[in-house]
């Protein structure tokens, strides 16, 4: 059992977004999970969210899901709060949010909505998912179209919505939910490294990430420089961050889970093949990721050793 449920607060920190590890003929790589929450719990995450977007959850099969939440509690469930995906669609989402209670999980992340869809149906529709799986509960805002300002204010001040990861590349907007839902629930900066600072300034109090599989402690030292005021320091530590975030969104995003699975293959760590719809990182393009990874991890090396 994870050692006690998700909260807000819980919230103004690393939520590291795990990869699903693969073996070669694409089956779970369920020892391999095991290894890299073994390394997130070393290098002091606090929340690993598997089975998200960046864990391929729209491609895996309601068993694949509960053995790698399942595995997630076994290896890591009283060390860290793991708080899986669930969906993308309303039934979906509440299969999965029913195994996950069951496994004793922190808390729920309901992802986005890929189907046809109103906002007045998503809102509904989230409203009954966070009451029906009973968990803390935190909402994916990746579309103003389905969910506007207005219904994801009301979504948040539900008892059982924690937080907000917001993924929309517009700031003012940012604004205008924290200025009247940042009270109620954590806002989270759902992009990663790259524009982590700028939403930081305006009233986020974490932020997701998915290169945090294998750098762990640079990310968590990007926060904590900004927390403690030093912007130049957290500055730098994205500028050497930026460039894999690069890579990933390059020709339509065409390697965002697999640069990651390739970057964990090059750390030491469990990340193999992905399975369809995504792509695996192209033969030619591999000594680009290698070259990364390797200035990567020189830093990451460095701040264990000071820490």
């Amino acid at each position: 059992m994870s050692r006690k449920s998700l909260t807000a607060e819980d919230c103004r920190t690393v939520l590291v977004v795990a990869i699903t590890p693969r073996l070669p003929d694409w089956k779970v790589d369920l020892e391999g999970v095991r290894c890299n929450a073994r390394y997130l719990v070393e290098h002091g995450v606090r929340i690993a969210m598997p089975e998200c977007g960046t864990g391929l959850v729209y491609d895996a099969t309601l068993e694949e899901y509960e053995a790698v939440v399942g595995t997630w509690m076994e290896e890591a469930g009283e060390a860290l709060q793991v708080v899986p995906g669930i969906g993308p669609g309303y039934g979906r989402a509440l299969e999965m949010g029913h195994i996950a209670r069951s496994l004793g999980v922190a808390g729920a992340m309901i992802m986005p909505v890929v189907g046809p869809a109103s906002a007045r149906g998503v809102a509904n529709g989230f409203k009954e998912i966070a009451a029906k799986i009973k968990l803390p509960t935190i909402l994916y805002q990746r579309r103003l179209d389905i969910m506007p300002v207005e219904e994801t204010v009301k979504l948040c001040g539900l008892e059982e919505v924690v937080g907000l990861k917001y993924a929309v590349d517009d700031v003012k907007t940012f604004d205008q939910i924290v200025s009247r839902a940042g009270q109620t629930a954590a806002m989270i900066c759902g992009m990663a490294e790259d524009p982590c600072i700028e939403y930081l300034e305006h009233g986020a109090v974490g932020f997701s990430s998915g290169m945090a599989n294998f750098v762990p402690r640079m990310s968590l030292e990007l926060l904590h420089a900004f927390q403690k005021g030093d912007l130049e320091g957290a500055k730098r530590l994205r500028a050497l961050m930026v460039p894999f975030e690069d890579l990933r969104g390059e020709r339509g995003a065409r390697y965002s889970a697999s640069a990651l699975h390739a970057g964990m293959d090059c750390a030491g760590l469990a990340g193999g093949p992905v399975i369809p719809f995504a792509e695996d990182v192209a033969p030619e393009d591999l000594p680009r990721v290698r070259a990364l990874m390797d200035e990567l991890m020189r830093e990451e090396k460095r701040l264990r050793k000071e820490g």
